[in-house]
């Protein structure tokens, strides 16, 4: 490679500053993507909800009563979820 070469290669790089802060210890990975790749993981992504105090005992009941069904093969069988909720 020319001189030339690599004076043409060094104008079309961009240099980007990374604070410190970001990279908070040597386990964490840093991972740089566009912003269209991004968008697009974060609308196939769930979403995420916190419940608590009285919702979060709820729920908890909930899935305790349908793990004691479970036990006792009281359940339905059904091929859908539409089918299981008779939607």
């Amino acid at each position: 490679m020319t001189f030339f070469g690599v004076v043409d290669t060094i104008k079309i790089m961009n240099t980007i500053t990374i604070p410190k802060n970001l990279i908070k210890t040597k386990s964490e990975d840093l991972v740089v993507i566009s912003r269209k790749e991004y968008e697009g993981m974060k609308a196939r992504m769930l979403p995420t909800f916190r419940l608590e105090e009285k919702e979060a005992d709820k729920l908890d009941k909930l899935v305790k009563a349908g793990l004691r069904e479970y036990e006792r093969g009281e359940m339905i069988k059904a091929t859908s979820l539409k089918e299981a909720l008779r939607l």
